[in-house]
């Protein structure tokens, strides 16, 4: 299955904050959309998010937990763990840590390369993590 290949080389590539070898694992259309940064198309943009993400977090660390796969579409649970200090998303650096998880449903081609990825995430979870303010229900 193409999800545990992929969980195990993207969490390295981003551990290593390798925006060049995350594009080594896609393929054009490269369409991705998360609730933080909107519908995104293109090799180009994808390079462009990845290295955001790195100079928001300077820290920043993954791991992926591949959840299974039918067919071209794999599902894998991700973690995040970094330091807010760098803009990201147009957030001014905070200094604060961000530990969050999300699902990524990932649509592969025939040579198992990334042509999809959707990200299902509690953006205001990010939000109150980056800003420093806690959600009425969690105090």
């Amino acid at each position: 299955m193409f999800i545990n290949d992929f969980s195990a080389a993207a969490a390295a590539a981003v551990n290593n904050h390798d925006v060049e070898e995350i594009l080594a694992l896609w393929r054009e259309p490269a369409s991705y959309d998360s609730p933080m940064t909107g519908p995104q198309q293109g090799l180009a943009a994808l390079a462009e998010r990845e290295a955001a993400l790195f100079a928001g977090f300077s820290d920043l660390s993954a791991t992926l937990q591949p959840l299974g796969q039918e067919q071209s579409t794999g599902a894998a649970l991700v973690r995040f763990t970094g330091t807010h200090d760098g803009w990201y998303a147009g957030m001014a650096p905070t200094g604060n840590t961000i530990s969050l998880e999300m699902v990524a449903v990932i649509t592969f081609d025939d040579d198992g390369r990334v042509v999809g990825e959707r990200v299902f995430i509690d953006s205001a979870a990010v939000v109150a993590q980056l800003s420093g303010t806690v959600a009425p229900d969690a105090a």
